[in-house]
């Protein structure tokens, strides 16, 4: 399941010093063609999970179906790499760091919380999908089993790492700030309480098939910054 070097093949420098010369753009580097690759399906992944198909896939990321093949060593392989990379809690930092600075407290936090429940429900449906490779993973179980190993190990590592920057992330957008009765970190802490806790209870009741109320970001933001008890 590891890329193979699309780089050293000479027929590739060939061709891509043909397009220079031609005026089109030359080819993205291995490492950025396969980056690309691996965001641009990410739209037809979790609408069609491991049922999409490489002719699929390849549209999305606009390019011929061999090619795929040139950078993944097979579908699943596409599709776990892509699950893998985009259920990492860092992919959510570029998006905190655009908040407007400019903005109140409770507005910047209401912007964090539509990020960080966007990025849960999307989370859980790559989580799906990742379920749905082992399935169907056609490897002897022996193969799948020492592959699964590697796979937790590295996908703790990067969990780790990932959520380590989003704390971070969250430090920048939520201060320091004179309205915070608590320090920055405690307040992310407590912020990640409200956050995952909402969200796992949506994701519970839609387990048992339950109907429930969509979260509402404000409210949420609300008793994270005023409480429930009223003021005397």
């Amino acid at each position: 399941m590891t890329p193979t070097d699309v780089g050293t093949d000479p027929r590739a420098a060939t061709a891509g010093d043909g397009a220079a010369r031609a005026g089109r753009a030359a080819p993205l580097p291995p490492d950025e063609r396969r980056a690309s690759i691996l965001r641009a399906v990410r739209p037809v992944l979790l609408e069609r999970g491991v049922a999409a198909t490489t002719r699929e896939l390849a549209e999305a990321a606009g390019v011929a179906e061999g090619t795929l093949f040139r950078v993944f060593s097979d579908k699943l392989s596409l599709i776990g790499q892509a699950a893998f990379v985009a259920a990492d809690p860092a992919d959510a930092v570029p998006d905190l760091d655009a908040i407007d600075r400019a903005l109140s407290l409770r507005d910047r936090l209401v912007a964090v919380m539509e990020i960080g429940l966007a990025r849960i429900e999307t989370t859980m449906r790559w989580m799906a999908i990742l379920h749905e490779i082992g399935r169907v993973d056609p490897r002897p179980q022996a193969e799948r089993d020492a592959a699964g190993r590697d796979g937790w190990a590295q996908w703790v590592q990067r969990q780790t790492e990932g959520e380590a920057q989003v704390r971070a992330a969250l430090e920048r957008v939520m201060g320091p700030d004179p309205g915070l009765r608590v320090s920055t970190a405690r307040a992310v802490e407590l912020f990640n309480v409200l956050l995952v806790g909402s969200s796992m209870q949506l994701v519970d009741a839609r387990r048992r098939g339950v109907e429930a109320a969509p979260v509402d970001p404000a409210e949420l933001v609300g008793l994270f910054l005023d409480g429930v008890a009223r003021r005397t």
